[in-house]
Parts: C-alpha cells; structure tokens; sequence
C-alpha cells in the first residue's frame, strides 16, 4: 500500500510490539513501523523474513468503539458472507488474524485492543481520485460491496455507533456542545455556526424517509472515503478496507461520502475554501461505476437521491468537525490547534458548492439510471 507514515511516540510502537506477539508467537525476530494515515485507530505494519507476506496491526479505539466485541463480530459476519460470495464478488476480501486461542483481539482497557490482519499485498490507496478511471473503479468497488448483501438481514449486524450519519442526531448533540463551549472557540466558530443553523432543516431529508420507512435499511459501510479502496498495480479498484463502521444505514450515507472525497477538489482540511468544491467529471464517473454494479437493488427513492446525498453528508462531515472542536478535539486526530475548525469550515465551502451543482448532478444521475 502506499499510505503516508503518521508520527506515533515510541510507547505505542513498543505496545504494538507486545502485542503483535499474540498474534505472531513462532515469530520472535520482526519489525514494527508506523502505518496509515486513518484519523482514529493506531496502525502499524508487521514485517519479517519469517512471515509469508506482512501484517497490518492495529489498536482500536475502544474510547470511540466501546464494544470491540460487537465491532469484531460484525467484521466476522460481513467478510465471512463476501467469503461465500467471493466468485460472484470479484473483490479480494480482508483476512483477520486470530491469536493463539482462536481470538481475532488482544488486550484489555488498559492497554488497549488490538487485532491483526494480512497486508492486501501489491496495492495502493489514493487520498483523492486524479482521473474518470480511478473514479469509475471506485464506484465499481463500492457498488459491487453493496449488491452483495442484499439478500443479508442488516439487522444482523450491532449498531456500533448508533444513529452514526443522523444528521438530527449530530444536529442536537452540537446543541448539547454549543451550550458548555470554549468562549474562544465560539467566537472562532460564529459564521460555522449561523451556517450550520441556517442548512439544519433542509439537510435532514435523508434521516426523515430513513426514520419513516420509506428507504429500505442496508449493510452500509460508513466510511467509504476513497482511501478505504485499494487498487492494483493495474489502476484497477480490488479491496474495500476499514469495516470498523459497517452497520445497518441507508445505502445514500455510503454514496454520498464517497463523492465527499473522492470527487473533490481540495484536501479535507484546505486552507483556501475558494478551491472546495467537487469534479462533475469525478461524480458522473463514479456514479456510472457504481450503477454497473449496484443499480439492480437500487430504489427509484434512492436513486433520486443522490445527488441530494453528496451535499448532505458533506455537511454532516463539515458539523461533526465543528461539533468536535467545540467539544476540544475529543473523537478526530488534529496536527495542529483549529485543525478540527480548518476541517468544518472547507467541509462547509464544498457543501455550499455542491448546492450550486444539484441541478446538473440531477440531470446526470436521470441519464445514467435509465
């Protein structure tokens, strides 16, 4: 993979080592070294002449998946059902490690837990998508994960993080925070803040029909941002990664975050929000590879929602940003003070730009769905 390296204090490398044992007892002599880029887990890969090919080791953060058990069996159910569906699939599927008793975690709340999986070997992730290819590649990826479960009951599966792309739900606990928030902060966030009371109604059409019955409860991802997709050495998309937020949703939360990223036009953190904004070539490629694969389970509700979904959940990314910087930085890794603030506030610009754009994504979603 080619991910960029984070900067991780010795401490939690010589814990990755401890436990890495558990999942490796016949290999004493290996490396550890920081890896990913993700902005809640603590990963590090595992090397060594020894091993038939690397391992990805990862700290969860129980502080933001208090039930790791719950998380783990989730993980456990959804690639064990892309497992008996692999031919049909076409996608290479993420293989967990279990420790010497048989158990795909190790540790405790002190410590933290942790588990281990085989490094999806000659493969590479993308921060952003740089052409039509990649875009249609990604849809593909994302709208084949789909398809495969909709003969699954998604009520199998925890809701981990309950209630996780509710916009009312983000909605009220941002009124929780704005309450007991740091006066500096607020005076920082008032424009956020008059912008996000001003959209609060009209971006919560989604969490209504969902709440109401009127769209149909799916397996949903959760965070299918483009760097969640590796590709091959050949450009082409193989395997969906990161299923910590795998639940029951609406299949438009996945959709629409995933054009959050990968058809923008700037960094999630962009410092000139004139930049923010998304690739109509970008959307309209990922949406056609994403109906090749997806539009036989699709609901005409749903695909008429699309292009409502992209500025939704962008917003719903640009509040929870803002809502973690009043709270001070509690759920998201910052690099920097006002990181979470930089991050609402280019979350915000793409949304009000996506806005502009509805009506031509409108047009494009009803050329390529009929």
């Amino acid at each position: 993979m080619n991910h960029c390296l984070p900067e991780i204090v010795p401490e939690k490398t010589r814990s990755a080592r401890e436990s890495a044992i558990a999942f490796l007892p016949d290999h004493a002599d290996f490396e550890v070294s920081p890896f990913g880029s993700g902005h809640i887990n603590d990963t590090f890969l595992i090397t060594s002449g020894a091993l038939k090919r690397p391992v990805v080791l990862q700290r969860i953060n129980h502080h933001i998946f208090p039930d790791v058990e719950a998380l783990m069996r989730n993980i456990r159910l959804v690639t064990a059902h892309l497992e008996d569906k692999k031919e049909v699939y076409g996608y290479r599927i993420l293989k967990f490690i279990t420790t010497t008793s048989g158990k795909l975690l190790t540790g405790d709340p002190e410590q933290g837990y942790w588990r281990a999986m085989e490094l999806v070997e000659n493969s590479f992730t993308h921060n952003r998508l740089i052409n039509q290819t990649q875009a249609f590649e990604a849809g593909k990826a994302l709208g084949a994960f789909h398809a495969m479960f909709n003969d699954f009951d998604a009520n199998r599966l925890t809701p981990t993080l309950p209630h996780f792309h509710h916009v009312g739900k983000r909605l009220a606990a941002f009124h929780t925070i704005l309450e007991k928030a740091d006066e500096t902060r607020l005076r920082k966030s008032l424009d956020l803040i008059s912008y996000t009371q001003e959209f609060a109604e009209k971006v919560q059409a989604i969490d209504r029909l969902t709440d109401s019955n009127q769209l149909p409860v799916r397996v949903v991802h959760n965070d299918p941002k483009v760097n969640n997709i590796l590709f091959d050495a050949s450009g082409k998309a193989c395997c969906m990664i990161d299923l910590d937020t795998v639940m029951p949703g609406c299949i438009l939360h996945d959709f629409g975050d995933a054009i959050r990223t990968s058809a923008s036009l700037a960094e999630e953190d962009e410092t000139d929000l004139s930049r923010c904004g998304i690739d109509i070539g970008l959307f309209e490629s990922y949406l056609k590879g994403y109906l090749e694969k997806a539009r036989t389970i699709l609901t005409e509700k749903e695909i008429s929602l699309i292009p409502a979904s992209t500025q939704i959940l962008t917003f719903t990314i640009g509040l929870r940003f803002l809502t973690d910087y009043l709270a001070g930085d509690a759920y998201y890794k910052i690099n920097y003070p006002d990181h979470n603030l930089l991050r609402a506030k280019a979350q915000y610009a793409q949304a009000a730009a996506i806005t502009v754009k509805l009506p031509e994504m409108q047009r494009i979603v009803l050329t390529l769905s009929t």
